[in-house]
């Protein structure tokens, strides 16, 4: 059975206390609920568009808002690795 990684996207501002620059990065979280709500689904389009061109490995889509969020969109992404090698048992050996 494969392992899946369901992750979601969080947009944050870092803030270099050195020189007073700020920038925003991008995070992948493990909690829909740590995820940054978009406002709007063009907002929310075009953080898709940045994330389905920088992290292709990854599948990604566009949750609408829900009963349960209404506020807006979250960026969903799901990873999906191969199952692992069981490792062959041969055995007492001599």
């Amino acid at each position: 059975m494969p392992i899946v990684n369901n992750l979601w996207i969080a947009a944050n501002i870092i803030f270099d206390l050195a020189t007073g620059k700020t920038s925003q990065v991008l995070m992948l979280v493990n909690r829909p609920t740590d995820a940054t709500i978009f406002t709007t689904q063009a907002e929310a389009q075009n953080y898709f568009s940045f994330v389905a061109i920088r992290a292709p490995h990854i599948s990604w889509v566009l949750e609408p808002p829900t009963p349960q969020r209404p506020q807006g969109w979250v960026i969903r992404g799901q990873q999906v690795q191969p199952t692992p090698a069981t490792p062959f048992f041969h055995g007492p050996v001599g």
